[in-house]
């Protein structure tokens, strides 16, 4: 008889549900991770309501069981796997290729065309569950200091990471991040362990403003409160951001971020945007001549983010507001809902 485990899907439009599935098979290059600790992303709010890109596209269907921001031990593994063994504590790449094309050989294997993205894109189970099964290749050690809810997090870091690896941030560069949430968040941190002299924050909740103050040296502007481009003016004496991150994933922000970004400077975005047309002034980034980097998941960059959280210079703990039991996880977009000023990361613990 086959072994069963629970686990959260989405059926559809805010309808999941915990329910036994078989424990999945592992391969020879394989590994069966006991899920310790799995963090809710706004991708995953996307799929709940019916809404995400993916869906839109026709690349991931219904049911499916979400959750890329995990982290868990190893209970088992294939009989080729030889860098892992069970009892390791390990988080795992959210985009993962196939291993033999062009672009995996060369490390861009988040641009592999017959990649799979966990949690969603083609399908491939998340960890809203008790386990998950990942490809060897694609698992990293995490340190005993660093807790299994923080290493839920290390995905969203490394997202951060991975965009600030794209730019050219030196000593000296102001670097403006818009949007608050928990991206917004670690962005900022990640600039300022890159060498910016001053990060600035743009964002929705005094509530969430004051924890990145509390993390790093960073100054903030509420949208509500100030008008964003003529506070980051006042900022740089009038000559916009060296670099600006975009971080929420709507137009407002997107928009704001080519206004607010010096000529010559650099954009990078984090997010993928919902419209499916966006308004924006593309004019002004061809006559400011700014470099664009499109962020797509986080290739190459789990062992530094680990390195840097396990050294302090990211910090995850004050990012987690609530943790929830895998049988609540549904609640945990309620929490998201009905707490949306003071919420940035809620984590689920299978």
């Amino acid at each position: 008889m086959t072994e069963k485990m629970k686990a959260a899907r989405i059926f559809g439009k805010q309808d999941m549900r915990v329910v036994d599935i078989p424990i999945p098979e592992v391969g020879p290059e394989q590994a069966l991770i006991k899920v310790k600790a799995v963090g809710v992303c706004g991708s995953d709010v996307e799929l709940y309501e019916g809404d995400h890109p993916y869906l839109e596209w026709g690349c991931t269907t219904l049911p499916i069981t979400p959750g890329h921001e995990w982290a868990g031990v190893i209970e088992e593994v294939g009989e080729d796997v030889t860098d892992f063994g069970p009892g390791d504590r390990v988080v795992g790449d959210v985009s993962l290729g196939c291993g033999d094309c062009s672009y995996c050989m060369s490390g861009r294997y988040n641009l592999c065309p017959n990649r799979r993205v966990v949690g969603s894109y083609r399908n491939k189970e998340g960890g809203f569950a008790e386990y998950i099964v990942m490809p060897a290749r694609n698992l990293y050690n995490v340190p005993e200091s660093i807790s299994m809810p923080e290493a839920a997090l290390v995905e969203s870091a490394a997202t951060c990471v991975y965009g600030v690896m794209r730019t050219d941030i030196e000593m000296g560069d102001t670097v403006l991040v818009i949007g608050d949430g928990p991206i917004g968040q670690l962005a900022v941190q990640c600039a300022d362990a890159a060498g910016a002299k001053e990060v600035i924050l743009s964002g929705s909740y005094d509530e969430k403003l004051a924890i990145v103050e509390k993390l790093c040296n960073a100054e903030t502007i509420n949208r509500h409160n100030q008008e964003v481009i003529e506070a980051v003016m006042e900022y740089t004496a009038g000559q916009g951001a060296d670099v600006v991150i975009e971080a929420c994933g709507n137009e407002t922000g997107l928009q704001q971020a080519i206004e607010a970004v010096k000529p010559g400077g650099e954009l990078c975005l984090l997010s993928i945007y919902p419209q499916s047309e966006l308004t924006v002034d593309v004019n002004t980034t061809i006559v400011k001549d700014l470099d664009i980097h499109n962020c797509l998941a986080s290739p190459n960059a789990f062992q530094p983010t680990i390195d840097m959280m396990e050294s302090g210079k990211i910090q995850t703990q004050d990012l987690i507001t609530q943790t929830l039991s895998l049988k609540d996880a549904e609640g945990a977009f309620d929490f998201i809902y009905e707490e949306r000023a003071k919420t940035l990361k809620v984590v689920i613990t299978p």
